[in-house]
């Protein structure tokens, strides 16, 4: 195990951008939610100033206008709407479609249903930490000073805008991360706990983007007689080291604390609080690698048995080359997130590329303080499940998670438990465990691929440039799950009038069934309907 420790101390620092590695981008002042997009690469519209080069979506900025042009539109059929039972009054930021509010419940429900993905990566990190308390979140109604202001999201951060936000009104929004629930968390006593919600963010359309995710918050913080010589947090940190030095995990830990946002303020007051803000950040490191490699350990090592048997290998030699794998190799790398400082991201070496699993930090002061807690130090994290599940049970397409098909829910039963409504001739034997290391590992077999069909909608501008995710938000809103992706294919002025025109190619694909072409002709004729109306362009 490789491990580069912190040295020296560093006082309120700024935050400098992360360094360039490997040409990845650089880290910007994102959110825990960022890592709960289920699959790679990190959420492009969200907490990010631009897309790669060359994108076609790229070229255009964010335009609040487009947002209060549809806002308005939507507003105007109602001055107040019903959501989980509780009535509000709405306004220029109200957002929240139909689709999404039927959607909602007053807890999250994906994660603890029998037979998901969801639960069985839920049970899996509870049970690696073990010593937390596991609780389930409330309402995803929020305050959206208890979303952002709380957190301390700058009034000009891009997770706030309308664009990317579900808004009931400009004081009420849906979370869009688990960490809008730490202050209150922290205020009822927790020390030590792990937090599972679903969340909700406007966003594109494609295999790996979906309005509605599920986040895991985890956390821990201690008393200031906890950090003394010897005490609690120095064994744990020895203990958890211990054991990590005597696994097959290669850790790449280079991290500048200064790019990573530096010590905070409060941390230079007294040795004791810098001790103790060290020791969160090197307890934090040792735990999250630990479920790092409970997580994909087992998965690492069967990658490679595998490939031994494809190879030709005996069963015994698959076994042995298994045993004798590369070490699953981890980096650190800084961050920067508005509730945590100094904060980190972790990336696992897997199936041949990295992969961004998760961000995390020192607890900021101001959080802690706001809970009534002042006087502790600790750490906290966030994933998303969906976008881990992913790639540990190989699920191609995030849609899959809310599918009711007992061809895929059987597929992660457990204990031999099997939705009902299959037939001998369609189900699917059910796996034996989930990713534990006690057992067999969970790999989704696709049951069908049913065939695409494409259609586009192209449209004259009005005066101002839509935004992306308010066409997603119509074509999501009427045509629901059966939408696979749609892609900004053209943009075109006409030389002469220089109005604009934007062709967009939807994708529909059912995961479950064939689509009839009088279905999606009915259903692209609504959505053309519902661009000219509620953003006020020209079909063409």
């Amino acid at each position: 195990m490789r491990s580069t420790s912190e040295a020296g101390v560093v006082v309120a620092q700024l935050f400098q951008a992360a360094r360039l590695r490997n040409q990845r981008p650089t880290a910007q002042s994102r959110c825990f939610s960022c890592f709960a997009v289920s699959a790679l690469p990190l959420r492009k519209q969200h907490c990010r100033p631009a897309v790669a080069a060359g994108s076609i979506r790229a070229v255009r900025p964010s335009s609040l206008r487009s947002f209060h042009a549809f806002s308005r539109s939507a507003a105007a059929r109602s001055s107040s709407l019903t959501v989980l039972g509780e009535h509000y009054t709405s306004d220029d930021y109200t957002n929240l479609p139909p689709s999404i509010r039927e959607r909602l419940s007053s807890s999250p429900q994906l994660p603890y249903s029998a037979s998901h993905p969801l639960a069985l990566l839920r049970k899996e990190i509870e049970g690696h930490l073990c010593h937390h308390t596991a609780i389930s979140a409330s309402s995803p109604v929020v305050t959206s000073a208890l979303n952002f202001d709380t957190l301390g999201f700058p009034l000009d951060h891009p997770g706030r805008s309308p664009t990317d936000t579900y808004y009931i009104n400009r004081n009420i929004c849906l979370r869009t991360h688990t960490s809008a629930h730490e202050v209150e968390v922290f205020s009822q006593g927790h020390d030590h706990w792990l937090l599972t919600a679903d969340v909700y963010r406007r966003d594109e359309i494609d295999a790996s983007h979906y309005p509605i995710f599920h986040q895991m918050e985890g956390a821990s913080v201690w008393q200031q007689d906890d950090f003394l010589p010897g005490g609690r947090v120095e064994k744990e940190c020895q203990d958890m080291e211990a054991h990590l030095r005597d696994a097959k995990i290669e850790i790449e830990d280079e991290v500048d604390i200064t790019e990573a946002g530096g010590w905070q303020a409060g941390h230079a007051t007294s040795q004791e609080r810098l001790v103790a803000a060290q020791l969160s950040a090197r307890h934090l490191k040792a735990t999250l690698n630990g479920l790092v490699l409970r997580l994909f350990g087992p998965r690492h090592a069967a990658d490679a048995a595998a490939a031994a048997l494809a190879g030709g290998a005996s069963t015994d030699q698959a076994a042995d080359r298994a045993a004798h794998a590369e070490p699953l190799k981890v980096r650190w790398i800084a961050a920067s997130f508005p509730f945590t400082s100094p904060s980190f991201e972790v990336e696992v070496w897997f199936r041949g590329k990295w992969l961004e699993i998760l961000g995390s930090g020192v607890v900021m002061e101001k959080t802690l303080k706001d809970s009534g807690v002042s006087h502790k130090t600790g750490w906290a994290f966030g994933l998303g499940l969906e976008r881990i599940a992913m790639v540990l049970y190989s699920i191609p397409d995030i849609r899959l998670f809310w599918s009711k098909d007992p061809r895929f829910l059987n597929q992660f039963a457990m204990d031999g438990s099997k939705s009902r409504g299959s037939t001998a001739s369609e189900s699917v034997p059910p796996s034996e465990t989930g990713v534990s290391a006690a057992g067999g590992l969970v790999t989704f077999k696709p049951y069908s691929k049913y065939p695409p069909v494409l259609k586009d909608v192209s449209f004259w501008l009005a005066s101002h440039e839509p935004h992306d995710n308010d066409v997603y938000e119509i074509v999501r809103d009427v045509a629901k799950d059966l939408v696979e992706s749609v892609e900004l294919t053209d943009r075109f002025e006409h030389p002469k009038t220089k109005r604009k025109s934007y062709c967009y190619r939807i994708t529909y694909r059912s995961m479950d069934r064939s689509l009839e072409h009088e279905e999606i002709n009915a259903l692209h004729k609504a959505i053309g309907e519902r661009l000219a109306e509620d953003m006020g362009v020209e079909l063409r």
